[in-house]
């Protein structure tokens, strides 16, 4: 505004003061003068008999024009802090998407308190909230706001600050258009939400905020929508990751199924293979043990022979006797043990046949294994609605049990 052109004493009196308490009442303000203040009065100039000064006694102060001039100083002071770089500092800080741990400044036992900690307490959500009492109200408001500030800057992990009051009187509403409590704000490590006043009320922390909300109980309803965006989102990605898990099972699973019962052909195939040149190994030895034998015993007999042309035939005779039973002895003896061996291979042969899966399918066996591909020991490990792979002689099935029946129950007391 510049220096004054004039300087005049003014004088309200007694009786002027309630028609113009009222008249700002007509306009939602209280009528409070302040220092520094820019009024426009009508009144009547008269002469202070004591002094012999001249003053203007005040009759009436327009309301409307108090209230234009007060929007006018914070639109100039709104602009200032913009040119000067207040006004966006707070504004680009991250606000988290799951802001729980909140400090509140407001008033002690206010409507507001109550209002916006309802609101949290509404909520499905573990919010935490550390409260720092201001003064809201009166010429305190700006050091007594900028104290609860720094209280709460002892306090690690805040995920924002939320800054309220309940509606008043813009004359009210005017000591929050400070400049500290703007560098305060554009000063502080977390984002701050601003709910001063009602709909229509405007004030310097909406611009130098954050976020900017009207009341106290939407400051809760913008935390709680926030992290209820949040968790739906995380919702909708377990969803989705359950899908994709889901179907990389199935997949995995028939992959395992096959490859299964691949495995199970191929090692009944070996098996059969290797049985039967095991087999085909004892017959050979079988044969090539006879046969040397009987060649040892031809090789023995001819040398027995020629020696009793040359020798005693007395003497020769009774140790080609001797000879002859100790070669009987031998090939008896190598007979009972190929025996005792081809009998052991025989029910070496029967065990497996006996263990091979391929014949237990054949007889009616089958092998039923969980929806994630582990065998299936016990009724304790399934449960009613569980998804079951029953594979048979010839191919699997899938199925859902509906009934399980402990052993030794009777059925219409199975679990159903």
């Amino acid at each position: 505004m510049g220096q004054p052109l004039a300087v005049i004493d003014c004088a309200l009196f007694a009786g002027n003061r309630p028609d113009i308490v009222r008249e700002f009442a007509r306009e939602g303000q209280v009528f409070q003068l302040q220092e520094g203040m820019t009024v426009r009065v009508q009144g009547r100039v008269s002469i202070w008999d004591r002094g012999g000064r001249y003053q203007l006694i005040v009759e009436d102060v327009d309301p409307a024009w108090s209230m234009g001039e007060q929007a006018r100083k914070l639109r100039r002071l709104v602009d200032r802090l913009r040119e000067e770089g207040v006004l966006e500092a707070n504004s680009q800080l991250p606000l988290s998407p799951a802001p729980l741990r909140v400090g509140l400044i407001t008033s002690r036992d206010s409507a507001a308190a109550h209002d916006f900690l309802e609101g949290l307490r509404d909520s499905r959500f573990p919010f935490e909230v550390f409260v720092s009492y201001a003064s809201m109200q009166g010429q305190d408001t700006a050091p007594s706001v900028i104290r609860a500030f720094n209280r709460l800057l002892e306090i690690g992990g805040l995920d924002t600050v939320v800054l309220t009051r309940g509606g008043g009187s813009a004359t009210d509403l005017a000591w929050f258009n400070n400049e500290r409590i703007a560098g305060v704000i554009s000063q502080v490590p977390w984002p701050v939400i601003a709910g001063i006043g009602h709909e229509t009320d405007t004030t310097l922390p909406d611009f130098v905020s954050h976020t900017s909300v009207k009341t106290p109980t939407q400051c809760a309803e913008f935390l709680v929508n926030r992290v209820s965006d949040f968790a739906d989102s995380i919702e909708s990605l377990v969803v989705i990751l359950q899908r994709s898990v889901t179907r990389q099972l199935s997949g995995a699973r028939e992959v395992l199924s096959v490859n299964a019962a691949a495995l199970l052909r191929t090692g009944v195939m070996v098996f059969r293979l290797e049985r039967r040149r095991i087999s085909g190994l004892y017959d050979i030895l079988a044969r090539n043990t006879l046969e040397k034998l009987l060649r040892c015993g031809s090789v023995l007999e001819e040398l027995v022979h020629r020696l009793s042309r040359r020798q005693d035939a007395g003497g020769f005779g009774r140790r080609r006797r001797e000879l002859h039973a100790l070669l009987a002895h031998l090939l008896s003896s190598v007979r009972h043990r190929l025996a005792m061996a081809s009998a052991r291979l025989d029910g070496l042969n029967a065990a497996l046949e006996a263990g091979d899966p391929a014949n237990l399918y054949r007889r009616g066996w089958a092998t039923v294994r969980k929806e994630n591909g582990e065998l299936l020991r016990s009724i304790g490990s399934i449960e009613l609605g569980n998804r079951i792979e029953v594979t048979l002689r010839d191919g699997s099935l899938r199925a859902r049990t509906d009934r399980i029946i402990p052993e030794g129950s009777r059925d219409d007391k199975c679990k159903q």
